[in-house]
């Protein structure tokens, strides 16, 4: 690509020196048949100039074409992609209905339940003690203990 760019400085510059020495020429002599070979030299460089478009446009369709059949297989990989993840979606969002149903069902029958006799059995043994006077707080429950662990 440096290359091709260095290449149209080059002849962009000879074009603008042979126009300046023709010009030139042609009024130092005023002999029009210096201005006509000019003319003729420059329409060449016209057709050469065209002739460059044509092929660049042609190099530009052919490449659309390419990235037109590269991007259609490109297409499909993604769509098939798609279709995947979203498949993968619906039943991890399955999986997790049934993982929430699945705990729901274990708190109401296990854990509720269970929850339940325990507090009860704790209660009864705190209205126990209530009753035969043994009555301790956890505060010195664990004041206690530590008087103790002191003393070894």
């Amino acid at each position: 690509m440096k290359s091709a760019r260095q290449f149209l400085y080059v002849a962009g510059v000879i074009l603008l020196v042979l126009i300046f020495i023709g010009i030139v020429l042609a009024v130092i002599f005023g002999a029009l048949v210096v201005l006509y070979v000019f003319l003729i030299v420059l329409a060449a460089f016209m057709l050469v100039a065209t002739l460059l478009l044509v092929y660049s446009l042609l190099m530009l369709m052919q490449t659309i074409s390419t990235m037109g059949s590269e991007v259609k297989p490109l297409l499909a990989a993604v769509q098939e992609t798609v279709g995947i993840v979203r498949d993968t979606v619906k039943t991890a969002g399955h999986t997790v209905s049934t993982i929430g149903s699945t705990a729901q069902l274990t708190k109401d029958l296990a854990l509720a339940p269970s929850v339940r006799s325990t507090a009860a059995v704790v209660a009864a043994l705190q209205m126990l003690s209530a009753f035969f006077g043994k009555t301790r707080s956890r505060a010195q429950e664990r004041r206690r203990q530590q008087m103790k662990a002191l003393r070894k």
